[in-house]
């Protein structure tokens, strides 16, 4: 009996080895998506509309002006009344499109998604791809028990968590994401060997860092 399961314990040695690399970052998927279905608890309480942010709606209100009109106003006329907030898309514009694409992206997979969902959700959506890119970053930098272990920690981080929450749809939800991969494509280039990755993960880092300017 001692023989067999000795026997047991080596195939399953065996096989975590060989399948490594996959284990992990199915591993570090568990603790994404957990930290996505964190996000999404206090949807009951919003009625999918609502939001727990002020200045979200503000959000909502210049994504909704884009998808009805296309563009953003040169003066916001509802805000530093009486004379208006000038040129509104250079402080919001990004983030105003980049949530009418997400509606229209989400609307290929389901036509009752409304934008003011999207608007609601997207925190936990972009949450999501941030963990991705700080995963492999913190692994680039360490290995792959730190990577896992600090992802764990993050995902429950009482400050991370509020700002990456479902209805705390400001713009730092979005540029948390872009700076994870402004990140680890830095270190992935610095960290390449050949030419050719230093060039691509360089401009990919670069380009990165940009739209995390646009963004804030």
């Amino acid at each position: 009996m001692d023989e067999k399961l000795k026997e047991r314990i080596e195939k399953i040695k065996a096989f975590v080895i060989k399948r490594k690399t996959i284990l992990i970052f199915l591993v570090a998927l568990v603790i994404i998506f957990y930290g996505m279905y964190v996000r999404t608890l206090n949807w009951p309480l919003l009625s999918g509309k609502w939001l727990s942010d002020p200045d979200a709606h503000l959000v909502q209100r210049y994504a909704q002006t884009v998808l009805d009109t296309g563009g953003l106003p040169a003066v916001d006329n509802m805000r530093y009344y009486p004379l208006g907030f000038e040129d509104p898309s250079s402080e919001f514009g990004f983030i105003s499109y980049f949530l009418v694409y997400l509606y229209k992206f989400f609307s290929i997979f389901d036509s009752s998604v409304s934008l003011a969902f999207t608007v609601l959700a997207y925190p936990a959506f972009t949450f999501g791809l941030a963990m991705i890119f700080f995963f492999l970053f913190v692994r680039r930098i360490f290995n792959w028990k730190v990577a896992l272990l600090s992802s764990a920690f993050l995902v429950v981080l009482p400050q991370f968590l509020f700002r990456t929450m479902s209805g705390v749809s400001d713009k730092e939800a979005l540029a948390i994401w872009f700076i994870f991969m402004s990140m680890y494509f830095f270190v992935a280039s610095w960290q390449s060997k050949k030419t050719y990755k230093n060039i691509l993960f360089g401009a990919l880092a670069g380009i990165s860092t940009a739209i995390t300017g646009l963004i804030s």
